[in-house]
């Protein structure tokens, strides 16, 4: 199934009507599993992953601690949707500030995990 998993995104109204447009499933990833894995946030094996509401920050996880970059996860999308949104998304100016697609590799890693790899990779670039 198509999902999208949204951390520190403040306004999702405008990814959440794009997706529903597809038909693809949109997760609101909260600071409470910032240190699950992608694979269980994905699968729903967190009780604090819905589409609605936010949970309360783990105890584990200081404010001080998250990133304050968003992150926005595609998870299983078709090429044709894959692309569609990201045309969208840019041409709404819908500004997420890191994008990652689900992979084999990356989907044991925690959400931790996957924002260090792509601010390494964006500091790469630049």
């Amino acid at each position: 199934m198509e999902k999208l998993i949204c951390f520190q995104i403040e306004n999702t109204r405008e990814i959440e009507r794009l997706a529903s447009n597809m038909k693809i499933r949109v997760i609101k990833a909260d600071a409470s599993i910032y240190n699950e894995t992608l694979d269980n946030i994905v699968n729903g094996k967190i009780s604090s992953v819905n589409s609605t509401s936010s949970a309360s920050i783990s105890p584990l996880i200081a404010d001080n601690q998250l990133p304050s970059d968003s992150i926005l996860i595609f998870c299983d999308l078709s090429e044709k949707h894959l692309n569609r949104m990201l045309f969208e998304l840019k041409s709404r100016k819908v500004q997420i500030d890191l994008k990652a697609i689900l992979t084999p590799t990356n989907r044991k890693w925690t959400l931790r995990q996957l924002h260090d790899e792509l601010k390494r990779e964006r500091a790469s670039f630049t």
